[in-house]
């Protein structure tokens, strides 16, 4: 076997639990176990009436908690219009979409 080639990169993609605490259609608060940086953005599955709702979210805080997780704050900044106007519904919230 020979010696890893240290000129190539990638991403490892992970998938971590959460519970969702609070969420608008303009992102969402949620608990997980371990802390996400500031300013990154990250892929999330939201589970809405158990179908999944995909969107792209800027972390804009995350705090420990004295219970061992992490409250992760989220903007959304991508999401699918057809899914955007699906969380609104959720949110019994009118969302009007381009």
């Amino acid at each position: 076997m020979s010696e890893l080639d240290t000129s190539v990169h990638g991403t490892a993609r992970v998938e971590i639990p959460a519970r969702l605490i609070d969420i608008s259609v303009g992102g969402a608060l949620l608990a997980i176990g371990m802390p996400l940086s500031g300013g990154e953005i990250y892929d999330f599955a939201l589970d809405v009436d158990g179908d999944s709702i995909w969107v792209q979210a800027e972390v804009r805080h995350c705090r420990a908690s004295d219970r061992g997780y992490y409250h992760v704050g989220v903007q959304f900044v991508g999401i699918d219009p057809h899914d955007e106007r699906r969380l609104g519904e959720y949110l019994g919230q009118r969302v009007r979409v381009p």
